[in-house]
């Protein structure tokens, strides 16, 4: 006869039926708040819209169907009457958002071509020039491939690098010959792949993203003075540092700078 289960067990069997049956509603909560999204949307109540996506974001609810509709529902109430400020800002960090969770999604490439192109043509008729900022060299590189990648070239690049010490140990020859052409090359290899592999996995572990949900802010130095940066216009993609008082370090482009923690919204990761 098989011995009883304790009361312990008891109480740890029901603690996981109850947490179990607590995530699935939470679930079913989630897919009740996204359709009841959707077909406010759809009604053009873009702020009950938005009021259930920031819910499901609050809550660290990730899809790229919710990001792109929190784009849309912004992007629909700047364009109307009741438009706030930071509404185009916020829909185009619904759009990166959605991009960064589904690279391939058009629909969210081209969503984020308009507002840019929206708050351009604000900014125009405000008298205001926007500078085209390209990311610096070091970011284009470090964030070419996946820092997965980076490492296996790295890996592969160590690999034939002690090959051909192997095979220039050889006497004279084609063996030899071969051995020491792979030998520098995988050394040179080995030289610049390594720090992009380190880099690309220091950018990915301390480095975040955002978008400015404000009309435009200035960088400014560690004393609060403005830097030779120009404006950064809202919808700017920037990248996240580390943040104190209420200020957190931007770059955009070659230039960084602090600004205000509420004048940019962070993509989840």
């Amino acid at each position: 006869m098989k011995p009883g289960l304790s009361a312990g067990w008891w109480a740890a069997l029901a603690f996981v039926a109850v947490t179990s049956i607590a995530g699935a509603a939470h679930a079913d909560d989630n897919t009740v708040l996204f359709e009841r999204a959707s077909t406010s949307l759809t009604a053009g109540d873009t702020n009950s819209a938005i009021r259930d996506l920031e819910t499901l974001a609050d809550r660290g609810f990730l899809h790229p169907d919710v990001s792109y509709n929190r784009g849309l529902a912004y992007a629909l109430r700047a364009r109307s009457g009741s438009g706030q400020p930071g509404d185009l800002g916020r829909a185009a960090a619904g759009f990166e958002e959605a991009l960064a969770l589904r690279p391939s999604d058009r629909d969210a490439a081209a969503a984020l071509d308009r507002v840019h192109a929206e708050v351009a043509r604000r900014r125009s008729r405000q008298d205001k020039s926007d500078t085209i900022v390209r990311p610096s060299l070091d970011r284009v590189l470090l964030r070419l491939v996946a820092p997965a990648t980076w490492a296996a070239l790295a890996l592969f690049a160590s690999v034939t690098f002690g090959v051909g010490m192997i095979l220039r140990r050889r006497p004279g020859g084609p063996v030899h010959v071969a051995g020491s052409v792979l030998f520098w090359l995988s050394l040179v290899a080995l030289l610049g792949l390594v720090p992009l592999a380190f880099g690309s996995g220091w950018l990915e572990q301390n480095r975040g993203a955002a978008v400015v949900v404000a009309p435009a802010v200035t960088l400014r130095d560690k004393h609060g003075k403005p830097t030779d940066a120009p404006e950064v216009p809202e919808a700017a993609l920037l990248e996240l540092g580390e943040a104190k008082d209420g200020e957190i370090l931007v770059r955009w482009g070659s230039y960084e700078g602090w600004v205000e923690r509420g004048s940019v919204r962070p993509l989840a990761q």
